[in-house]
């Protein structure tokens, strides 16, 4: 993701860390709402992103206050109802003459606008224009009904024409009346055209509560934490990944959060198979990505140094062109990579198991080189690996692994004999845990003798 890409243009791409899937979730009410966060775009500054989680925090605020209930129904119902007259409201501005069906989308609009202002008078979010003139031009029988007609009170030559085509049903009288009514279509949108500013900017503005009200549900939902902006080390106490917590929860299991704190060099990070490391990368992409669109992230407390692009390598769900191999594809991201780190510092860099479909000499030697670059730059950036990397100038972590005094495994519920904290490991080696795992899970002891015999 980089600076000024858009949630629309998110979607063309594969879901590698789950953002999509799970924003997806969010509770926007309104069409409008919907498209106004399509377009939202991934932001590089802080004072944008602040402002947006200071919004986000004061709708939380109001949403936590039962006295506010009430207030917060009604806004929902009226987002349902609001249709997207974006169009309409630039036909307005261009001296296009609506149709009845156009007029009926402003009346409708600008009721449900008024009903949206009341409310925000007592929650002080978002601030609506006046829209009263308006309903006014466009209900003069002040019904307060969401229909529309052009109404005899608009002209006492219709009224008369129309009580006379009752009694006197004529095609002249017919022609008569289509040719008012188009001539009192022209006066309503004529009397309409000063309000073209106002009307769009009461629609935005009702996209972007919607979208408000949506965030901050979103967070309480998932018991996400406000972020702080710094500027150097990004820092995350208890980050975990809120789809696969939810799952695990449902099933009764208990999902292990993390601590984690990096800055700009590269992390190498080793660790048993099954020990998380491929979720722990996606959920540090997961959280750049939904601070930068402007939504509280998933940890107990985050410190985040923005970042103009997110840029990730997962081999499991590599996107092979043209029947490239995993590697061939791989390498191509390598390439990309390294000529965007080159042009621009300010990158966060994710790269699952580099180089592990090829043999390990020319794997472990692709990795060290990853490195060297990505150190070299500094470049805020994370390498897993099963490799053993020599004298790679990097930070080293490793996942802790099983924990102490364990027979045997059910594979249904392996993880909760994992331990997925990160501890420092200053060795060359990555943890060589295979036998140990074939054994927990009662596997042939032919094949793990043998298999040891084989080392």
């Amino acid at each position: 993701m980089t600076s000024n890409t858009k949630i629309s243009d998110i979607r063309k791409y594969s879901d590698f860390c789950g953002f999509l899937s799970l924003i997806e979730n969010l509770e926007i009410k309104s069409s409008i709402g919907w498209r106004f966060f399509a377009n939202n775009v991934f932001i590089t500054s802080k004072n944008l992103i602040v402002d947006e989680l200071t919004n986000t925090q004061k709708t939380i605020s109001f949403l936590q206050n039962n006295k506010f209930d009430k207030d917060f129904q009604i806004l929902d119902e009226n987002f349902c109802e609001i249709a997207d007259i974006e169009r309409t409201i630039k036909n307005i501005a261009q001296n296009i003459v609506l149709n009845d069906i156009e007029l009926f989308e402003v009346k409708k609009f600008v009721l449900i606008s008024e009903k949206i202002r009341l409310v925000t008078d007592n929650i002080k979010l978002i601030e609506f224009p006046d829209l009263s003139k308006v309903v006014k031009i466009l209900d003069p029988e002040n019904t307060s009904m969401p229909t529309f007609y052009i109404y005899d009170v608009y002209s006492a030559e219709l009224a008369l024409l129309r009580k006379r085509l009752k009694t006197e049903p004529s095609q002249d009288l017919q022609l008569q009346i289509l040719e008012l009514e188009q001539e009192i279509r022209h006066s309503l949108s004529q009397k309409l055209k000063p309000f073209a500013g106002n009307l769009l900017v009461a629609l935005n503005n009702a996209a972007c509560l919607d979208l408000l009200i949506a965030k901050a549900k979103f967070a309480l939902k998932y018991e996400l934490c406000q972020p702080q902006i710094v500027e150097n080390e990004t820092e995350y106490s208890q980050i975990f990944n809120p789809e696969i917590k939810e799952t695990l929860e449902t099933l009764g299991r208990k999902y292990q959060k993390i601590d984690i704190a990096f800055s700009d060099h590269p992390v190498l990070i080793t660790g048993i198979n099954m020990g998380g490391k491929t979720l722990l990368l996606k959920t540090l992409a997961l959280s750049q990505m939904l601070c930068q669109y402007g939504f509280y992230v998933p940890a107990k407390t985050a410190k985040i140094s923005l970042v103009a692009k997110v840029m990730f390598s997962f081999t499991d769900e590599q996107n092979q062109k043209q029947g490239l191999s995993s590697f061939a594809a791989e390498m191509l991201n390598m390439n990309e990579i390294i000529t965007q780190i080159s042009e621009n510092q300010n990158i966060l860099v994710l790269i699952d198991e580099l180089a592990r479909t090829t043999n390990p000499k020319e794997g472990a030697a692709i990795v060290s080189a990853m490195l060297e670059i990505l150190s070299e730059k500094q470049i805020k950036s994370f390498i897993t690996t099963h490799y053993d990397i020599h004298n790679a100038t990097c930070c080293r972590l490793r996942v802790k692994g099983f924990v102490d005094n364990i027979e045997n495994i059910n594979p249904k519920n392996i993880e909760q004999f994992i331990d997925y904290q990160l501890i420092e490991d200053n060795s060359n080696k990555t943890p060589q845990q295979a036998f140990r795992i074939a054994e927990l899970l009662n596997i042939n002891k032919i094949l793990i003798e043998k298999a040891k015999k084989k080392l």
